[in-house]
């Protein structure tokens, strides 16, 4: 019998060196690119792009959501024959040291840097929550648009993916650009002690952003991107914007639409063979990391949600899950909404997809799309450069005005 452990031991020893080896060479890497570029001053000419809209529409002119919609709907999808499991593994390879690094308050911060052109910046949001930030704003007095980014659960501004789309907006499309760590993760853990609500408060994170670059003069409209819990966010940060804040556009990628059952799938423990199950095991990790000894009490992320979070912000469980479900706030969204959602993903199933396009039937303002492959948060691995024209043409649509 203890050979017999010693040997199932090894071999999960071996298991997990083959999963971390790669991110560990992929995180490697990235430190190293990323060096190298902020080093030789290289960052125009690597992320080559085009520093204004190439369909510039009349500021006089009307917007129209069926309009834009049309232009996208005419992008061609060449998608790898992936399945969403693979896509979505590739995907997150060079962020899953990266995450688990960006869990503790000690260690956040430190593998992947924004360039000189990135100041750290500390917003209060709507409750007096600070929020870390890092604000990229030219300096050559043409007013233009921002772009906030947001993470997904357990995620950072400092992930690789949310660099590649910052950086981008800023030297590649020409916007100003934002990304933030909202409340409960990453460096804006260091600043406070207020927990998550999957998606309410995180949204009014976001909206607080929003106005603080609404306040300078270089800035004219600003739009926003998020994936998972991120998209979520962002959908319900447009359902509580009065003010009309996100008038650049939001793009919501692989969000879900009901709190309740999202956080009661990826807090069951799914079946070896099922699609969630390598994601159950690293986000349990992250959830534990993140907690610290505090995850002894709750066990999974839907009992901290529905007992510590509800409690710290004074409301019934059941009101929580209310004002964090963005399919219930959908008809309140007034700024131009895209969400889009893949069948194949393997965190977010396709129910909360058809949560979110029954909701958006009624609003003209909001579209939902659907894709049979895509996994999760995974187009730039099944098909970058769809994604890009696809993210180029909303925003150069609505963004420059």
């Amino acid at each position: 019998m203890l050979e017999k452990l010693k040997k199932t031991a090894g071999a999960a020893a071996l298991s997990g060196a083959a999963v971390l080896a790669p991110a560990l060479m992929r995180t490697a890497w990235n430190v190293l690119e990323l060096r190298r570029r902020e080093k030789k001053a290289e960052l125009r000419e690597l992320l080559k792009g085009e520093a204004y809209p190439r369909h510039l529409e009349r500021r006089d002119a009307p917007r129209d959501m069926a309009v834009v919609m049309e232009r996208i709907e005419e992008i061609p999808m060449n998608p790898r024959r992936l399945n969403g499991t693979l896509s979505t593994l590739l995907f997150a390879l060079p962020d899953m040291l990266p995450m688990m690094l960006e869990t503790r308050p000690s260690t956040c911060g430190k593998l992947y840097r924004y360039p000189p052109e990135f100041r750290p910046i500390t917003v209060y949001s709507e409750d007096g929550t600070p929020l870390s930030t890092v604000v990229g704003i030219h300096r050559d007095g043409r007013p233009r648009p921002a772009l906030i980014m947001v993470h997904g659960l357990f995620g950072s501004k400092n992930l690789w993916f949310s660099q590649q789309v910052v950086l981008s907006a800023y030297y590649g499309w020409g916007y100003n650009a934002m990304a933030l760590d909202l409340r409960f993760f990453g460096e804006s853990k260091k600043l406070s002690d207020a927990p998550g609500t999957g998606g309410w408060k995180e949204g009014q994170d976001i909206l607080a952003c929003a106005k603080y670059l609404k306040s300078l003069p270089e800035v004219t409209s600003v739009a926003a991107m998020g994936g998972s819990m991120g998209a979520a966010s962002c959908i319900l940060a447009a359902a509580q914007d009065s003010q009309g804040l996100l008038d650049g556009g939001i793009i919501a990628w692989h969000g879900y639409g009901d709190i309740d059952s999202q956080i009661s799938y990826i807090s069951t423990m799914p079946r070896p063979w099922e699609p969630y199950a390598a994601a159950y095991l690293f986000f349990m990790g992250c959830f534990h990391l993140t907690l610290g000894r505090q995850a002894r009490r709750w066990h999974d992320f839907r009992g901290y949600l529905l007992e510590h979070c509800a409690s710290y912000y004074g409301v019934p469980p059941e009101e929580l899950l209310q004002k964090s479900s963005p399919a219930a706030a959908l008809e309140k969204v007034k700024a131009p909404l895209l969400a889009i959602n893949s069948d194949d993903d393997p965190i977010v199933p396709p129910m909360q997809g058809d949560a979110l396009q029954e909701a958006a039937a009624g609003n003209p303002m909001t579209r939902v799309l659907r894709y049979p492959v895509g996994g999760h948060c995974a187009f730039a691995v099944v098909d970058r450069r769809w994604m890009g024209e696809v993210v180029r043409t909303f925003y150069d649509y609505w963004a420059w005005i």
